[in-house]
C-alpha cells in the first residue's frame, strides 16, 4: 500500500468536504489543537470559532465525549475516597 498516495487522496477529500463551525477551548490544550486524520495534519486555533471539515468536527466531538466520560469517572472515584465503585 502506498501511504503517500492515500494521504494525498485523503487531503483532497478533506479539502472538498463540507465545513462546520467548531469551538475548542484552550484549557488543557494550549493555543492550538494539533492532530492528524488519515495522514492529513491539522492545527486548529483554540478559544475561537473556526470552520473545519465535517469529519474533523466529528472526531473532535467523539474525543470530547470520551474526555467528559473519563472526567466523570475520575470524579466519582475521588468522591468515594479512591475506593472501587460498584
Amino acid at each position: 500500500m502506498n501511504t503517500k498516495i492515500n494521504a494525498e487522496t485523503a487531503a483532497k477529500e478533506i479539502k472538498t468536504e463540507e465545513t462546520v463551525s467548531v469551538y475548542v477551548p484552550s484549557e488543557g490544550v494550549g493555543p492550538f489543537l494539533e492532530g492528524a486524520l488519515n495522514g492529513v495534519s491539522f492545527r486548529i486555533p483554540t478559544d475561537t470559532v473556526v470552520e473545519v471539515p465535517r469529519r474533523i468536527a466529528r472526531i473532535l466531538s467523539e474525543s470530547r465525549r470520551e474526555l467528559v466520560t473519563g472526567a466523570r469517572a475520575a470524579q466519582a472515584y475521588t468522591a468515594t475516597g479512591g475506593r472501587k465503585i460498584g
